[in-house]
């Protein structure tokens, strides 16, 4: 394999790059599939294999099942913003991601109230749980370094520990539990009620719930943002207002704001101030977030607690986080500035780089790779109409599914007559209930060390393929 060295403006050797030896991609199967290379933070090389499969979601043989039924489904080759704004949340992520330490599970839709009566509020509620039989094929190794995830020592040790290490049937991997309320807001009180209630502000009661999309609009965040334009302008002190420096960075397309502030964790939601902000401009309502965790709900005193600076609140929803958001933002690591690059030089990422940010779901949507047979449950997230789901004796609607029973694989060859199999891991699901469907992505790394110069991706999806195929990997890795 040929290296070549890097050198930064200064003449500091960083790291060496190597040219990437070339792979042959063949996708044998009839999904969407692709092969791409990419580099970690030291310069390693990887051939990166993807694919999708896509399921539409039918009535199941009993009342509150759903079955998937096959689907063609693309691979999202860029993210795909609400309303095609990129001020907006994350619809679909894409799928070129190098590497997923962990699998994304991802509800896109709208929560639903439960039959019978109006109510103020009501929950939504996500389950997923390993299949009640063990797995077709083990489960696959999850390293602390992840791009080793297909060590041969990694891959042994495994196969050694698998009969302790291996996960309980039925085991819980995602349990979660959101609020959601009708449209409300919050008030600043008359100045003698400011007293009483400890707070300035007061939170009135929800109105009846209609259906709400699930999207980080809706939850707590947003910015406050002033205009030189505003004649409250003035208002806002010199300690709070943006440099020249920081104004400087605004893009050129329109005047930079006089002072800008944002909740971090979602500045698309609605509910997030500054106190300095909402005395200068003289707000005396706003609304308040409609989805949030029933363990840490929203009162008065919370949100001008955050107002002030003294503790932040957290943004809840199912769907992607924004990739620039906290806490997703902090696993970049230190990124090294530069202004002039040679035409040679490849950037890297920071030594420091966190390949948990490629996963964008919330933390608690975060689970192991799945394998297949894993069952999902979902609440109040379907339509009164919908076919597959059941209605409880407390009006709420549910309705579970499970993933087939199958494998994405490789065949991998190399010009010494090298044969290898292996499987490709489920990283990512996306529930789509706009649109009734469920795609899965999986992914593959493997070390571009020029052992292989070609691959073939098969479909195993009956149960003697995929025996098959885990005494074929298990024969690898023992070999």
């Amino acid at each position: 394999m040929a290296w070549r060295r890097r050198r930064h403006q200064s003449g500091r050797l960083t790291v060496e790059i190597p040219a990437i030896p070339s792979l042959r991609f063949d996708n044998r199967t009839g999904f969407d599939a692709l092969h791409f290379d990419t580099l970690d933070q030291n310069g390693v090389a990887f051939h990166v294999i993807t694919a999708k499969t896509g399921y539409t979601l039918s009535p199941g043989a009993t009342p509150g099942q759903a079955y998937l039924t096959p689907a063609a489904a693309l691979l999202h080759v860029a993210d795909v913003h609400y309303e095609d704004n990129l001020d907006r949340s994350v619809r679909y992520e894409s799928d070129l991601a190098p590497y997923k330490p962990l699998c994304d599970v991802v509800v896109i839709g709208a929560a639903y109230p439960p039959q019978g009566g109006k109510r103020p509020s009501f929950d939504i509620a996500l389950r997923v749980q390993r299949p009640d039989l063990p797995p077709a094929l083990p489960e696959r190794p999850r390293p602390l370094n992840p791009w080793q995830p297909l060590s041969p020592e990694v891959y042994q040790q495994w196969q050694k520990d698998l009969a302790c290490a291996a996960p309980r049937p039925g085991a819980l991997l995602v349990d979660k539990t959101l609020r959601i309320h009708g449209e409300r807001h919050l008030h600043r009180l008359a100045a003698p009620l400011r007293w009483v209630h400890g707070t300035p502000w007061r939170l009135d009661s929800a109105a009846a719930c209609t259906p709400l999309p699930l999207r980080y609009e809706y939850a707590f965040g947003g910015e406050c943002r002033a205009e030189a334009s505003d004649a409250w302008a003035a208002n806002i002190p010199a300690s709070h207002r943006l440099t020249p420096e920081q104004q400087a960075s605004y893009p050129d397309t329109a005047p930079a704001p006089v002072a800008h502030d944002s909740c971090q964790s979602n500045p698309v939601g609605c509910g997030f101030t500054r106190d300095w902000f909402a005395l200068a401009c003289g707000m005396e309502t706003l609304p308040a977030p409609r989805i949030e965790y029933p363990v840490q709900p929203l009162t008065a005193r919370a949100f001008w607690d955050a107002a002030c600076g003294k503790h932040t609140i957290p943004a809840a929803g199912m769907g992607f986080v924004g990739r620039g958001w906290l806490p997703r933002r902090n696993l970049i690591g230190q990124v090294e500035l530069k202004t002039t690059w040679h035409e040679d030089e490849v950037p890297l990422l920071p030594k420091d780089f966190d390949f948990r940010y490629w996963n964008g779901a919330p933390d608690d949507q975060q689970c192991p790779h799945l394998e297949g047979g894993e069952r999902f449950t979902l609440t109040n997230l379907c339509p009164a109409g919908a076919p597959y789901a059941v209605t409880g004796a407390d009006g709420n609607r549910t309705f579970t599914f499970a993933l087939p029973q199958q494998a994405l694989f490789i065949l991998a060859a190399g010009a010494d007559g090298v044969l290898a199999a292996q499987p490709l891991a489920i990283d990512t699901v996306v529930i789509d209930l706009d649109n009734g469907a469920v795609e899965l992505t999986w992914r593959l790394a493997l070390l571009a060390d020029g052992t292989f110069d070609e691959v073939r991706l098969h479909h195993a999806g009956t149960p003697e393929a995929l025996a098959r195929l885990n005494e074929l990997t298990s024969a690898a890795a023992l070999s």
